[in-house]
């Protein structure tokens, strides 16, 4: 083969890769069980590979021993290149070794051999050494994390690393996950760390949050930050853009239990609380349709009689904003206007029932982090 006909990959697009290493389940050491990395890797996975905001590729390993561990960090850190964005989180248990070191615990870990069945943090960073990838960024949720760099030979340049807590301290794994993991995906959700309002949450804005958000719910232990000649912000999100949520001022109550269940997993809402009335409605809906990623129809017998509604999903559709429906119980087709038979008939209905809301709502988030907007239709040309 001539080397013309070999992938030249210095020339392709920067990527985004993160490894997600969650151990909670430790067959040889039962006491050291965790319920929180199962969930971590659920929560984080889902916040970094939203298409909008983080756009990560995001690879996870659950309770995994440790040869395919290190045979992963291994995989990301050869392929990616000066260019790419590679992120690696660990979490579940830390142990100190002898001089303060650092092993992170897998699932084929030994009490009586740490140093040799655990995961070692010099291994994850002579394989960032050996990496082309000048922005990095390491997460560490375990207690000790802070240990992390003790004993190190060599941290690589572009490295960007926050631990959950300092080299003496305990953090805290919860029933949800571990805080430290709840404070990052807080802060990425929303764009809630974006604290300057530049659209972007960069590393550090995102140890600023979490810092802040630990310590608003009485932790005592703080996340640290470590930084080796990073030339440039590492930006991690940037601020998702919102769904647009459209309804009957006779269904507020019921809109606002949307609201809550979709921000709760981190998809932002823009609904308009004047009403059609204030004298300024059609530059506020216009304003907030042109900049959601999708419009959300809560569908009552109020809403399909409002021409307000019916405006708003008209000028969605105009502009090729998705649109999706939600309702809180079946809707026959013959119950349904004409206008929406003609128009929307064709369109998924989500149903959010009262007793399984929660579940529903959490289907409907994932269903709106795929949604893509489409160019408007063009008019017909002479």
């Amino acid at each position: 083969m001539s080397p013309s006909a070999v992938e030249d990959k210095s020339e392709r697009l920067p990527q985004r890769t993160a490894l997600l290493i969650c151990n909670g389940v430790f067959p040889k050491i039962p006491e050291y069980t965790l319920a929180g990395p199962a969930k971590d890797a659920d929560r984080l996975g889902a916040a970094l590979s939203d298409p909008d905001a983080t756009r990560f590729v995001v690879r996870t390993l659950i309770d995994k021993g440790l040869l395919e561990v290190r045979h992963q960090i291994a995989r990301v850190c050869a392929e990616a290149l000066e260019q790419d964005t590679l992120l690696i989180y660990y979490s579940g248990n830390g142990l100190r070794g002898e001089g303060g070191s650092l092993s992170l615990l897998v699932a084929d870990s030994e009490r009586e051999h740490t140093a040799a069945t655990a995961l070692d943090a010099e291994f994850i960073l002579s394989e960032l050494r050996r990496s082309r990838c000048r922005k990095i960024v390491l997460l560490i949720d375990a207690c000790y994390a802070g240990a992390f760099f003790a004993q190190n030979r060599g941290i690589p340049n572009g490295l960007y690393a926050i631990t959950s807590c300092g080299a003496d301290e305990m953090c805290a794994d919860t029933a949800d996950g571990g805080a430290f993991t709840l404070a990052l995906c807080a802060g990425l959700g929303c764009g809630a760390a974006d604290s300057d309002g530049d659209g972007q949450v960069s590393i550090d804005d995102l140890h600023e949050f979490a810092k802040r958000w630990l310590h608003d719910r009485g932790y005592q232990w703080s996340p640290q930050k470590w930084v080796w000649n990073v030339p440039e912000p590492i930006y991690i999100a940037s601020v998702p853009r919102p769904v647009f949520l459209s309804y009957a001022r006779e269904d507020m109550a019921v809109a606002d239990q949307l609201l809550q269940a979709l921000e709760r997993d981190a998809i932002p809402v823009w609904i308009d609380r004047e009403g059609i009335q204030s004298g300024s409605w059609k530059e506020r809906v216009t304003e907030g349709l042109n900049r959601s990623r999708a419009l959300l129809v809560l569908l009552t017998a109020h809403s399909l009689a409002s021409d307000a509604v019916r405006k708003e999903m008209a000028f969605a559709a105009k502009k090729g904003l998705p649109i999706i429906p939600v309702m809180l119980s079946e809707i026959s087709d013959a119950s349904l206007p004409d206008w929406y038979t003609l128009d929307y008939d064709e369109l998924h209905r989500h149903l959010l029932p009262p007793e399984g809301f929660s579940a529903a709502a959490q289907k409907l988030a994932a269903a709106i982090r795929k949604t893509r907007r489409s160019e408007p239709p063009r008019a017909a040309s002479a």
